[in-house]
């Protein structure tokens, strides 16, 4: 009787899972924009020295608790409209596709935040960075060799990419755990 039903089932590549992809994809993406406000606002940046670590433990938990909820939820929807069956291969790609959108989404609110909301951010960053190398007892001409590396990777380009490279390799690897966890394969048709 279970032949009989699988063939009611929908075939996978038939039933896009893109839209899932780019709701939670955006939905990650928004979250991590509200946390990164609400850290201007509070003078709580997770990445300034002056925050304390168990307030930036407090950010990364929770960026990466919406990434694992956006993610699995996407997959759960998934599965069930596929008729509860799903493969590990569609969780990864799925996971991918969620991570892809996060970091294209996250990207352009980042500069927007970068270039509009806070654009004094680079500059403070360069003060706090200037501050802790000299603290470390580093000549002048290394803090300006220093800086003028720094400078390469805090450009609206840098930003975007970095910001897809993060969003591809998380997507991808909660795919990959969740999937582990949550993929129900068809049994083979005979």
């Amino acid at each position: 009787m279970d032949y009989l039903d699988q063939n009611a089932l929908p075939d996978p590549a038939q039933v896009s899972n893109r839209n899932l992809a780019v709701r939670y994809g955006a939905i990650w993406a928004v979250a991590g924009f509200l946390m990164t406000i609400i850290g201007f606002l509070t003078s709580t940046d997770p990445a300034l020295p002056s925050t304390s670590g168990a307030i930036k433990a407090v950010y990364y938990i929770l960026g990466f608790g919406v990434a694992i909820w956006a993610i699995t939820t996407a997959i759960k929807l998934d599965r069930s409209q596929l008729g509860g069956f799903i493969s590990l291969g569609r969780c990864v790609g799925l996971g991918t596709m969620i991570g892809l959108v996060c970091g294209v989404v996250g990207g352009i609110l980042q500069i927007v935040y970068l270039t509009v909301i806070n654009p004094n951010y680079a500059e403070t960053m360069k003060d706090v960075m200037t501050a802790q190398l000299e603290e470390q007892g580093l000549s002048e001409d290394q803090i300006e060799q220093a800086m003028g590396m720094a400078s390469m990777f805090t450009g609206p380009i840098p930003t975007f990419v970095s910001f897809l490279i993060v969003g591809l390799i998380t997507g991808v690897l909660i795919g990959l755990i969740a999937g582990l966890f949550m993929k129900n394969e068809r049994a083979p048709m005979r």
